[in-house]
């Protein structure tokens, strides 16, 4: 670690604590159609910078996720959903993220969407996640922590931000090749854009296992 990445890391103050709100969706939930939880699939635990917090991924992310026989979860962070407002940027979100995870069984995925992306790798490099999924990522830092673990990213984008300086940034950074789907950056939670979007998501976990 570089004396400015320690320092930096000395003198944050531990974020302000909040009490979570935390949607879960079990294969077991599934009511309409018999599936089991998968011991052997990692878990997924999702965040976004979307005001609606965890309730952005109730309608179709979290079904669609347990369907596949994994654990599904979403976190609100401070200021979404029913998580109240605290002190705290884009640090005192990752801790939020970060102390999401750890309530999750079995080593999870991360997965965020927006500002959400960024929170969710700045959680990676203080938790060993089995995999980062980084959707339409807004608001990333300047320097970003190495992920624990080095664990593989997926970098998922609307065909408008492929040429996006934000976007090319993010890939340079992992080393990867972004993946498109089709629609705007907001059209990630409903709608035939969203079900492309998981498609694609849902397959690179399948081939990640």
């Amino acid at each position: 670690m570089s004396l400015t990445a320690w320092v930096r890391r000395a003198r944050t103050p531990e974020p302000v604590p909040v009490r979570r709100e935390i949607a879960v969706f079990e294969p077991a939930d599934l009511f309409d159609i018999e599936i089991k939880d998968n011991p052997e699939t990692n878990p997924v635990l999702c965040c976004t910078g979307d005001p609606a917090g965890a309730a952005a991924f109730n309608a179709l992310w979290l079904k669609r996720i347990a369907a596949t026989g994994r654990y599904a979860a979403a976190v609100s962070v401070r200021g979404q959903g029913g998580t109240p407002a605290a002190d705290g940027g884009l640090e005192a979100r990752a801790h939020d993220v970060v102390q999401a995870a750890v309530t999750v069984p079995r080593q999870t995925v991360l997965m965020g969407h927006g500002e959400g992306a960024a929170w969710a790798a700045l959680a990676a490099g203080r938790y060993p996640a089995a995999g980062l999924v980084l959707v339409s990522p807004r608001g990333f830092p300047k320097q970003l922590p190495k992920p624990v673990g080095e664990p593989p990213v997926l970098l998922v984008v609307g065909e408008s931000e492929t040429q996006s300086k934000e976007v090319q940034t993010v890939a340079d950074e992992y080393g990867i090749t972004p993946l498109t789907f089709a629609g705007a950056p907001d059209d990630v939670f409903k709608g035939g854009a969203a079900e492309g979007l998981l498609d694609t998501v849902l397959s690179w976990l399948d081939a990640q296992k």
